[in-house]
């Protein structure tokens, strides 16, 4: 069955005829350039339609307008675009989209307000600078950050929890993966001895790995370093990403350094 009349005016409607990933205008004068891409393949052939499926192919759930080059892209790289990513940016950009259309409220304002001022104190943009090194290496700014984060809570009060849910969601979940690496590295032991402790040349902005941990010490450690790196890179990449589609007002490259 053909996508139904009702299905393509509810897809566009809730895209305001917008790429879901870029944002682009997808409806030119005399010419409609979207594509309704499905999530999963219509055919069992096509990009990820060997998954399985709840519903028809060709219903809302299962479709997302995009532009042509990102339609291209993301049946070209699969392992990039699973069906849960797909539905994720989907839904961001109907939310995005009714954010835009609702009157600007004051909640809204607040938000834009305190991101404005977590953004100065706030590297969200060099996280993926501060993990490089893991697990050999452990960039002491990490606890700094995560101190970023609890003093904004108590520097912000009025603004906490964020009024935006989904705002509030992607700042804890990036909050949470950051505690519970930083946790793990200052409170797990071997032996009763630290795994991570400052260098012999007195580089005190970075711990490094304990020599005195046995091969496969170091495999099991590895093991759980790279499980909470691989969280915090994630969650921290959705929270730009959420920042960067939805508050565009925010700069987020404004961090001055900590005070």
């Amino acid at each position: 069955m053909a996508i139904s009349s009702s299905t393509v005016s509810k897809l566009f409607g809730l895209a305001a005829g917008r790429c879901s990933i870029c944002k682009e205008p997808v409806v030119k004068p005399y010419v409609k350039i979207g594509e309704m891409a499905h999530i999963i393949a219509k055919n069992t052939g096509g990009a990820r339609g060997d998954l399985p499926l709840v519903g028809r192919r060709d219903d809302y759930e299962n479709l997302i307008l995009l532009c042509p080059n990102h339609h291209t892209e993301v049946d070209n790289d699969e392992a990039s675009y699973p069906p849960e990513k797909l539905h994720r940016l989907k839904n961001e950009h109907e939310y995005y989209v009714d954010q835009v259309f609702k009157r600007q409220t004051q909640a809204r304002s607040m938000d834009i307000g305190a991101l404005v001022g977590l953004m100065r104190y706030l590297p969200l943009t060099q996280m993926h600078t501060l993990l490089d090194g893991l697990p050999a290496r452990f960039n002491m700014d990490l606890f700094y950050v995560e101190e970023t984060c609890e003093n904004f809570c108590k520097d912000f009060p009025h603004c906490r929890p964020f009024f935006d849910p989904h705002l509030e969601n992607q700042f804890i979940g990036f909050w949470s993966d950051l505690h519970h690496l930083n946790n793990y590295i200052t409170s797990a032991r071997y032996n009763g001895n630290p795994l991570y402790d400052t260098s012999d040349n007195g580089n005190f902005k970075n711990l490094y790995i304990s020599r005195v941990l046995t091969n496969e010490q170091r495999q099991e450690v590895d093991q759980q370093i790279c499980e909470h790196f691989g969280k915090l890179d994630t969650s921290s990449n959705n929270f730009l990403q959420f920042l960067k589609y939805n508050y565009q007002e925010v700069h987020l490259a404004s961090f001055i350094g900590w005070q």
